[in-house]
């Protein structure tokens, strides 16, 4: 069997992200893959604990994936504090002699240095094109524990059955652990020791791009990287949950137009057209509840960095981007956006924001960005598996109820000649139902 075959029946997606389908990514011929190992989301410490305990499995994956590719070289891009993860993988690099295979790249501390668009402008000064992925240059970018994911299919046949994530911010004990898919929040917390606030609520994600999320019966699935624990009242998270017509109203009278959303963005950084400022100064010239439609918000990818780092007034360019998007697609407006002769912009290189001072700005600063690997086996009563975990199509289930199943079965298969992803149980158990959008395994069976 090859290692994309490898790959789609494991159900591997990234793990890092949006969860695109790994067997269609690394379906590709290429001169460079690159593990993505930035981590910039404040307070997630996964892939860095992955790096440190896994490093073997990890750049086994990366190997495979080169490989597979008929790539040139492997990168393995790191932040220089990560000192032990590249330690080791130096040492991994000179015991095999790969050192005309593989390379490590050592970034700085900065946000938001795990976008592939920039994480490729900095690591082969390449522009990915707006609306491109970095396929369209040469290149493969995939997260750290997607790697660790192919080597642990290719190794043992093991389909993705269990997740790394982070639990921080307002609990006793942070800390990495290694979790069934379809686990709780509340089966899981605990592990982290006590919650510290009375109104807690859960930063899915990180904290940057994550969706706040109330309900600690939501379950973990393979694109969840980590859970930031918060007051109900931090103003992060007030700001983070205002509705439309506050976010527009105060945007409206607040905006002075200082262009410092834009001089900050990123991907305005690698040469992309877009300019939060003038989605705001659209937002200055309509009313409360006109649809927003500029081309000046197309190519946002929603980072969070204008909104909540760069505006000295503290307006949300972000979610006005946000908003402009969903407005344009409702309106079946397309915008043709320039693809050729894109070069980053000059001071591209000067503008990179530490993430101490984003932690700073967002009052998070208190709270622990280390959180250690912790073996311990977690073992939930029930699972809540979703059907839709990745970009694409949802699986189609394969059990029904009252159904026994073992840990690393088939129970939902990706739709035939759509994109999508198999799903395999994460507990033994029995399928005490199957819904529209899950699967519901009772463990101890």
């Amino acid at each position: 069997m090859n290692l994309i075959d490898i790959i789609k029946n494991a159900g591997i997606v990234g793990a890092g992200g949006a969860g695109f389908p790994t067997h269609v990514k690394m379906n590709a011929r290429v001169d460079t893959v690159i593990i993505n190992g930035a981590e910039c989301e404040p307070l997630l410490c996964k892939d860095k604990e992955l790096m440190k305990k896994f490093p073997d499995e990890v750049m086994g994956g990366l190997l495979l994936a080169v490989a597979n590719a008929s790539a040139e070289r492997g990168i393995i891009a790191l932040k220089g504090k990560n000192k032990e993860a590249i330690e080791k993988f130096n040492a991994l690099i000179a015991a095999n002699k790969l050192e005309g295979k593989i390379k490590i790249h050592v970034l700085g501390d900065y946000y938001p240095s795990g976008d592939e668009v920039v994480m490729v402008n900095d690591v082969l000064g390449r522009v990915v094109p707006p609306g491109g992925i970095p396929l369209n240059v040469g290149a493969i970018v995939s997260n750290v524990e997607t790697f660790y994911n192919i080597f642990m299919a290719y190794k043992t046949s093991a389909p993705v059955t269990d997740k790394f994530l982070t639990i921080a911010g307002e609990v006793e004990r942070p800390v990495t652990l290694k979790v069934p898919i379809g686990a709780r929040i509340s089966d899981i917390i605990g592990y982290a020791g006590k919650i510290l606030v009375p109104d807690p609520v859960f930063m899915s994600g990180g904290a940057m791009m994550s969706e706040v999320v109330y309900d600690p019966e939501t379950p973990v699935t393979k694109t969840s990287s980590g859970y930031i624990v918060l007051s109900a009242n931090h103003k992060f998270i007030l700001r983070k949950t205002q509705k439309s017509q506050q976010f527009r109203k105060v945007g409206k009278s607040a905006c002075d137009q200082c262009s410092y959303c834009t001089e900050f963005c990123p991907r305005y950084l690698v040469g992309h057209q877009i300019e939060p400022h003038r989605v705001m100064r659209t937002l200055l010239m309509s009313s409360q509840n006109e649809p927003l439609i500029t081309k000046w918000a197309a190519n946002c990818v929603e980072c969070g960095l204008c909104g909540f780092y760069s505006c000295p007034e503290e307006l949300l360019p972000n979610f006005m981007c946000a908003t402009v998007k969903r407005d344009a697609a409702a309106a079946s407006v397309k915008f043709e956006v320039r693809k050729e002769n894109i070069k980053a912009h000059p001071m591209a290189q000067y503008r990179k924001v530490p993430i101490k001072k984003l932690i700073a700005k967002i009052g998070l600063a208190g709270y622990s960005d280390h959180a250690d690997f912790d073996p311990v086996e977690v073992r939930p009563k029930s699972v809540v598996i979703k059907l839709r975990q990745h970009i694409g199509q949802p699986s189609a289930p394969a059990v029904s109820a009252g159904e026994l199943v073992k840990k690393g079965q088939l129970i939902a298969s990706a739709a035939a000649n759509k994109l999508g992803a198999d799903i395999h149980a994460s507990i033994d158990g029995k399928v005490s139902a199957v819904t529209a959008d899950a699967i519901i395994i009772n463990g101890g069976m």
